[in-house]
């Protein structure tokens, strides 16, 4: 029986998710046709920009993101008490912002501002959009929606672009979190559709290793050393206990591993990784080839997993053994 989506993520409390979805009849909506040769990899960028866009509106941040041709995954995470904090006039600008229609138009700037102060002054929307700007669901509805509107108007058709609804993890650990990262970061390596980091494009390790490009000379070292953000951070960002310099140094290694699979011994450096992470060294590239296969509603410890199956008044639940192999204490 399938686990309802509301029993795994908390739509009280904060919290990390692996989210995906995948093109209908998985056919390569979002890159090359591989029976036509028509190509659609500008849609990577799409929604590339619009998951970006919307991090500014909802109370998501992102941690890691793969857009691939036919399907995408975004690890991130989901405060639904941090709406309470806005005011009145950020949760209405938010909301014209997530669902804008003619309103962007600088012509309508008169009826932006009347729409916003009808907002203002109904209480009973405000908390509404409130919660709303808080929940996954309505994040990954204004994400999908307006990209497969764009797409059926640019192919001149109508009817369904994705699948179904997004399929989300929660993420219960920062091991489990930088596992999904890592697993997320590496999906054209995986693909086989590039060899190292600098070349898989439209994903987070990309997006990292250009912003450290964008550094100057003198401040690469201290923000090398500063603690791991999400990709697109703010003030109230929660940082990961791993350095960037380390999730770097810990992605290249698997990745490099996977694409040379006999010479993978591993590093001093990475092993003390997996070591402060309190995962096993000889499961961990074994964990993340087969991490889709080994979970599925939630990653984490195997005690946590077994938790959450017996909250669900569920007998087992799928990533029990797979935890109890990789977590270094399961032993």
């Amino acid at each position: 029986m399938a686990t309802p989506r509301k029993h795994i993520v908390d739509q009280e409390n904060f919290g990390f998710y692996h989210v995906t979805n995948r093109c209908v009849r998985r056919t390569f909506l979002c890159g090359v046709d591989e029976v036509t040769g028509t190509d659609f990899s500008h849609r990577k960028d799409w929604l590339e920009r619009r998951m970006f866009e919307l991090c500014e509106t909802f109370a998501v941040e992102i941690y890691a993101y793969a857009v691939m041709d036919n399907h995408y995954h975004i690890v991130l995470s989901v405060d639904p008490k941090a709406p309470e904090t806005w005011t009145d006039e950020a949760v209405a600008d938010r909301w014209i912002k997530a669902y804008p229609g003619q309103l962007d138009l600088p012509e309508n700037r008169k009826l932006r501002e009347l729409k916003k102060q009808a907002i203002m002054a109904d209480k009973d929307r405000l908390t509404t959009y409130r919660k709303r700007l808080g929940n996954l669901s309505w994040y990954m509805g204004r994400l999908n929606e307006p990209l497969a509107r764009q797409s059926n108007l640019e192919d001149g058709c109508t009817g369904r672009f994705w699948e179904g609804r997004y399929s989300a993890q929660a993420l219960l650990d920062e091991a489990a979190l930088v596992s999904c990262m890592a697993y997320v970061d590496l999906n054209p390596i995986r693909a086989n559709m590039a060899q190292k980091l600098e070349d898989s494009k439209h994903t987070s390790i990309h997006c990292r290793l250009d912003n450290i490009k964008q550094q100057e000379p003198i401040k690469v070292q201290a923000y090398l050393d500063s603690p791991t953000l999400p990709v697109l951070s703010s003030d109230k960002s929660l940082p990961l206990a791993l350095s960037l310099k380390d999730y770097i140094l810990l992605v290249e290694w698997t990745g490099k591993s996977i694409v040379y699979p006999h010479k993978h011994a591993i590093p001093q450096g990475v092993a003390s990784i997996l070591e402060c992470l309190n995962l096993q060294q000889n499961h961990w590239l074994k964990h993340i080839q087969q991490f889709n296969e080994n979970y599925c509603h939630v990653v984490g410890h195997f005690q946590q997993i077994k938790n959450k199956a017996t909250s669900l008044k569920q007998r087992c639940m799928r990533g029990i053994s797979a935890a109890k192999l990789v977590y270094r204490d399961s032993k």
